[in-house]
């Protein structure tokens, strides 16, 4: 818009300070023309002055007749006033004047011509050839730069005493192709004023189009060199260039006009109205441009507050601002326009004015806007760069329509400084990328309602601009890269149905990509990943935010807060993870040398992958490939309770003082290994190794089940170890917590203790009362080797930690069933 105000208003002074300003000149001289003492002659006559051997004015008259009251008639007059170089020469003509010589006031009956700025006569002959009506020699082939403007009215009066010209007819004007007229005028030569009273219009070319300048009033001042429009309107009224159609319009305007008439300066003031030729429109209190010297645009500047409007077909805006400043290049087309004061612009655009074209929309907000412009191939100005600051933000909205169903995405962007650069797509600018700096800002939302914000110090946005987007006109970010201090949040759209408000996952990083086409946010940089169940840490996360799966990779940590767990978190540590948002199932990687780890409280498991589902509290832990061995490393840590170490005490029948709430360390080596929150079973296989300290047993496969962690009572606990006893027997819940209740373990057992070693089938470890339970086959009974007892062989042997005791059963006797069932205890005391 601010294109268009400083051409028009350009437009304006050129033609004032031109056509308008010298259309007009000869009121001013025609005192020194009229004003003669005109000789009795009663025929065609010619009265000529010269100053210095030059002719000043030359009055020819077919016939003069003098009235008995003093006054005289002039028939078929002609008026040559020439310039003080005898370079010009303005002509008055007309058939009647009437002169009262008492009271100095001459009149014209009937139309009168005004010739101005016309080329002068060559030659004495010409002079008089061209006073008496006729056109000289010279005019056959005028100077190039001649501008001759024929005026033409009637009633004309001079009152010489008060020097004062006026009539009260119309006023008409031509020259270079453009006419004017208006109805009444009066100049003042005491003044210099010129008034013209009423309906003043002006009508010609610019560049190629036809304009018209009104105003129901025009005041020049000649010797304060000014020209005062009132109510005036300028409109380029046709044509098929991009200029057609605008408009400048001001209660009041003022025109400050140079030496040579051409103008200056122009003030405007009182609802100064510019439209664009498309529907746009803007309107401030005041407006001020200022020209050079060929009437072109320097600047302009519109104040006091203005508002903007456009209602075109495809397009519709509004906006305001309490400043708009314009500056121009040397051809006066506009290069950059500052807005300032709260600026504000809301706009919608559709590809079509189709019924099912659907509006996108985009505001922005600022304290200040810098805009740079070119002109397109049809001369109109287009936007290339934008730079708001002060609390900048662009919102930018677009609608997509599925089978009748309209859903809208939005994007947000915010920063101390926003840039922006705009290029044409189909006829219609686009954004093309967005900068940020300082304290910047990124929201998005999709069809589905997930809310996604990102804040950091710098950011850079590209934009795939897109027309008939899904029945709309979008602005789609094809890209976004913010660095520094970046924290994003994402909210869940909250469905009808939830009774709570959606939960947040937040996450923080020195550096964050987003690629539009994939839907991928990666993160760089001390990521940090957190919701209300858990956290994670890692170098590098990869976000899908279509899915919100997440690949990390580069020093991955994870902590866990399971749901009704009051205990320490789940941890994990890995060099990679993989993450699935709907079933929250995590996998972790190791690296040769570095296993994934993840642990709670003491309780652990190393592996070179662990798959982790926190919403099962499952866990997966073995090789990369299928195959690899004793690979899953587990520790299993809880307190023993004290009715089992009671047990054992009455059991040994010894002096050993087990102490109550003993904390209890198994390691478990295996191929693999599931546990099961819900079961609380953790199965190994693939080979197993189980060490305590008080043995290893080996086997195939091995089954440990974990009983539900008691609190401890107050008996047991002091202020010393509150904590730990706290976090080793927390609540019902806690994973892979609670002390072992029993192992089962099978495939070819082997059980090495102090002193003695056991093999077998299969292997029952009963932990509240430290038993072993061993049973084999007919081909491969179990066997236990004791280095003072000996050997034991048996269908079952049964032997207990802590003490020697060692229980034998056979159910067969050599073979034989039905024999009666014999059991042999053996008890051997060591020597202490």
């Amino acid at each position: 818009m601010l294109v268009g105000a400083a051409l028009l208003v350009a437009v304006i002074a050129a033609f004032l300070g031109y056509a308008h300003y010298r259309a007009h000149r000869f009121l001013t001289e025609l005192p020194a023309k009229l004003g003669i003492d005109v000789t009795r002659e009663t025929n065609a006559f010619t009265y000529s002055q010269s100053v210095g051997g030059r002719t000043i004015y030359t009055i020819h008259a077919a016939k003069a007749i003098q009235h008995k009251d003093g006054k005289y008639t002039l028939r078929d007059v002609g008026i040559v006033v020439y310039g003080r170089d005898s370079n010009r020469a303005d002509r008055i003509y007309g058939n009647e004047f009437e002169y009262d010589q008492k009271n100095q006031v001459a009149s014209a009956v009937g139309e009168v011509r005004i010739d101005l700025q016309a080329p002068a006569p060559a030659d004495a002959q010409d002079k008089r050839t061209y006073a008496a009506g006729g056109e000289p020699v010279a005019t056959q082939h005028p100077p190039k730069d001649a501008r001759i403007i024929h005026v033409k009215t009637s009633g004309l009066v001079f009152m010489q005493k008060l020097g004062v010209a006026a009539t009260d007819k119309e006023i008409e004007f031509e020259s270079g192709g453009i006419t004017g007229n208006a109805v009444g005028a009066d100049y003042d030569s005491d003044t210099g004023v010129m008034v013209l009273h009423s309906a003043v219009k002006v009508v010609g070319l610019q560049q190629g189009q036809p304009a018209t300048l009104t105003a129901t009033r025009a005041e020049l001042d000649r010797t304060d060199k000014q020209l005062v429009l009132t109510q005036a309107k300028y409109v380029l009224v046709g044509g098929a260039k991009a200029s057609a159609g605008q408009t400048a319009e001001a209660q009041r305007v003022v025109v400050h006009l140079r030496e040579d008439g051409s103008a200056e300066r122009m003030d405007a003031e009182g609802a100064v109205t510019l439209t664009d030729g498309d529907g746009g429109r803007v309107v401030a209190p005041r407006g001020n441009v200022l020209l050079n010297a060929q009437s072109k645009p320097l600047s302009a500047v519109l104040s006091g507050g203005l508002r903007y409007v456009a209602d075109e077909p495809l397009r519709q805006a509004q906006g305001e601002a309490t400043e708009g400043r314009a500056s121009f290049d040397k051809m006066g087309r506009l290069q950059h326009v500052v807005l300032t004061g709260a600026v504000k612009l809301h706009e919608r655009v559709r590809p079509s004015d189709t019924a099912n074209a659907l509006w996108s929309e985009r505001d922005l907000g600022a304290g200040t806007v810098e805009l740079a412009l070119v002109a397109n191939k049809a001369g109109k100005a287009q936007l290339q760069d934008a730079k708001a600051s002060g609390d900048a933000r662009l919102k930018v909205a677009n609608p997509s329509s599925k089978q009748g169903h309209v859903t809208m995405t939005s994007s947000d962007l915010a920063g101390d400084v926003l840039t922006a650069h705009f290029v044409p797509v189909d006829g219609v600018r686009r954004i093309s990328v967005v900068n940020g700096a300082g304290h910047t800002f990124l929201r998005q939302v999709n069809a589905q309602g997930v809310v996604n914000t990102s804040s950091g110090d710098g950011l850079e946005v590209h934009f795939q601009p897109t027309v008939g987007h899904a029945g709309g006109a979008a602005d789609e970010i094809a890209s976004a890269v913010q660095e520094g201090n970046v924290t994003i949040t994402q909210t869940p759209a909250k469905k009808p149905a939830d009774a709570n408000a959606p939960q947040q996952e937040k996450a923080t990083a020195a550096r964050s990509v987003y690629d539009g086409a994939t839907q991928k946010l990666t993160l760089t940089g001390n990521v940090q990943l957190a919701d209300a169940s858990g956290m994670l840490w890692a170098d590098r996360v990869v976000l899908e935010r279509q899915t919100g799966n997440a690949e990390a990779d580069g020093g991955v940590k994870a902590s866990y807060q399971l749901s009704g767990n009051g205990s320490e978190p789940v941890h994990v540590l890995a060099s990679r993870g993989s993450f699935n948002h709907d079933t929250e199932q995590a996998v972790f990687y190791g690296i040769a040398g570095k296993p994934a780890r993840l642990w709670q409280s003491g309780s652990q498991v190393e592996a070179p992958v662990i798959e982790f589902d926190r919403k099962q509290k499952r866990l997966v832990a073995h090789g990369v490939r299928q195959g690899d061995t004793m690979v899953v490393h587990t520790v299993l840590v809880s307190a023993e309770s004290t009715k089992a170490g009671a047990s054992k005490a009455v059991a040994a029948k010894t002096s050993d003082k087990t102490s109550a709430g003993k904390t209890q360390v198994i390691r478990v080596v295996s191929q693999k290994l599931v546990y099961a929150d819900t079961t609380r079973q953790a199965e190994f296989s693939g080979g197993v190794l189980i060490e305590s300290v008080d043995g290893r047993m080996r086997g195939q496969d091995a089954v440990v089940y974990l009983q539900e962690a008691q609190k401890p009572s107050a008996a047991n606990v002091n202020a010393k170890n509150a904590t730990a006893a706290h976090a080793l027997m927390a609540g019902p819940s806690a994973f892979m917590g609670g002390g072992v209740e029993r192992i089962v373990a099978t495939g070819p057992i082997e059980i090495d203790q102090p002193g003695r070693r056991a093999t077998g089938e299969r292997a029952v470890y009963t932990a509240s009362d430290g038993v072993f339970v061993m049973t084999g086959t007919a081909a491969t009974p179990p066997q236990l080797v004791d280095a003072i007892q000996g050997t034991v062989t048996g269908t079952s042997i049964r032997f207990r930690t802590g003490d020697e005791s060692v229980m034998v059963s056979n159910g067969v006797s050599n073979g034989v069933e039905g024999k009666p069932r014999v059991r042999t205890e053996t008890r051997v005391k060591k020597d202490r």
